[in-house]
């Protein structure tokens, strides 16, 4: 069944006035000619959309019905109109991501500006989160995009691999565990810990590792920001278990040493996520089509025998 938009503009301008002389004066036509729409439209859908009353209308039951969907349709054609003059003006849309801090620390940023030296005028948000935070984010439709790690539960989202890292001790040079080429869990249980936020993935698979050994990790202080974590360590407030692939070289403190976690768990992959692809805007595909092929290049790579650290 096809439905002309003159008639259902039409339709809505006599359902908002409630009167078809004041539709007809808003839309600039005969009230004939609104009358008429009127009828057609009730003839199409094989039943009456409104009551003629001496002082003006009122929406039957399947008026209203009609009213809130011809209401969608004029919504999404004007975010439609809109979305097409901003292509126009060469503006290529607006994008807002939700990440971990290990993204923002050190791969997202990097990914961000090749993205934009292809789509240099694309107006892109990021905000800091938790794990779960992102994907609550793109559930509520707060966020475009999120960047979260694969220890995160994210159903009802549409998520692509993107990073790989693995977990390491910081411990300061002078630790006793300094000289340790790798660490197990066990090795750490009687260690004074700097910690992640607490709604974290990293704290919660630490705290989940350390029940099974049947022991609680000594956590003394908490903080969000990883350098602050690797400035705590150099301090020797106590060591701190965090994915130190993500943190550029040069932030990290002179006075540290990062020591893989050799725990079969402590690997991870970030990942990119959208509520519905299908649903998402041409920027946002865009968006996901440009990280993930640089992980795809990257795995190829790999498997012809190059070696590649994506970061």
């Amino acid at each position: 069944m096809r439905y002309d938009l003159v008639s259902l503009s039409l339709f809505v301008a006599v359902a908002e006035t409630q009167n078809l002389t004041h539709a007809a004066r808003r839309k600039h036509t005969a009230v004939s000619a609104v009358s008429k729409r009127i009828a057609e439209l009730e003839q199409q859908v094989g039943t009456q959309l409104m009551l003629r009353l001496p002082r003006g209308i009122e929406l039957t039951p399947a008026g209203h019905s009609l009213l809130y969907h011809a209401r969608q349709i004029f919504r999404n054609l004007e975010q439609m109109e809109e979305e097409l003059n901003d292509y126009a003006a060469g503006i290529r849309g607006h994008i807002h991501i939700f990440t971990i801090s290990a993204a923002l620390m050190h791969c997202l940023p990097r990914a961000i500006s090749q993205f934009l030296t292809h789509y240099p005028q694309t107006d892109i948000d990021i905000e800091e989160q938790t794990g779960v935070g992102v994907v609550q984010g793109l559930l509520e439709g707060n966020a475009d995009v999120g960047i979260f790690s694969s220890w995160t539960p994210a159903s009802g989202i549409d998520v692509w691999p993107w990073q790989q890292d693995q977990l390491s001790v910081l411990v300061w040079h002078g630790h006793a565990l300094a000289a340790r080429a790798s660490l197990q869990l066990a090795d750490l249980l009687d260690e004074k810990i700097v910690g992640p936020h607490r709604d974290s993935a990293v704290s919660h698979i630490l705290e989940r590792e350390a029940r099974r050994l049947g022991r609680t990790l000594s956590i003394g202080l908490r903080v969000s920001s990883f350098v602050s974590m690797a400035e705590l360590v150099s301090q020797q407030l106590g060591i701190a278990i965090l994915p130190v692939n993500e943190i550029a070289p040069a932030s990290l403190h002179r006075g540290v040493r990062a020591i893989p976690l050799a725990e079969p768990w402590a690997k991870r992959e970030l990942l990119v996520g959208v509520k519905a692809h299908a649903l998402a805007s041409p920027s946002v595909k865009t968006l996901i089509e440009s990280l993930t092929a640089a992980n795809r290049r990257g795995q190829e790579e790999e498997g012809s025998g190059s070696v590649v650290t994506l970061r």
